[in-house]
């Protein structure tokens, strides 16, 4: 009786383990990317998006309404909760200026003379 009950007990902990190595690890979220500390953010006449260089990358960040501070204030931050580090789309992320929290509809990758080409005409 004893070795019948052990027996259950392994095969009830082995299909347990098997049913967690089954499950598929979690999928970074695709409309996000990771912020370098080399950076340039194009704000000038900035309400509805600004331009990002992020190391050799090129973004347009729009965001889900005005963010009209976002070209004057003095103190701008990307804030994604529980990514440290990281900018991500679908209101995930905002763009904290002194006076406003702008949330972030959309990342768009755009090139290198695309964002130089926006960022001659923000001036």
């Amino acid at each position: 009786m004893k070795t019948l009950s052990l027996l259950s007990l392994l095969v009830v902990a082995c299909t347990t383990v098997a049913a967690h190595a089954a499950e598929p690890a979690a999928a970074p979220a695709a409309d996000c990317i990771t912020l370098s500390a080399d950076q340039q953010i194009v704000r000038a006449n900035a309400n509805s998006d600004v331009l990002l260089r992020n190391g050799d990358q090129h973004y347009i960040v729009r965001f889900n309404s005005s963010c009209t501070s976002a070209a004057q204030s003095p103190k701008l931050a990307f804030v994604t909760p529980d990514r440290a580090g990281e900018i991500c789309s679908g209101g995930i992320s905002s763009l904290r200026t002194k006076s406003q929290t702008c949330d972030i509809s959309r990342v768009e990758l755009i090139t290198a003379q695309e964002f130089a080409t926006r960022a001659r005409a923000r001036r």
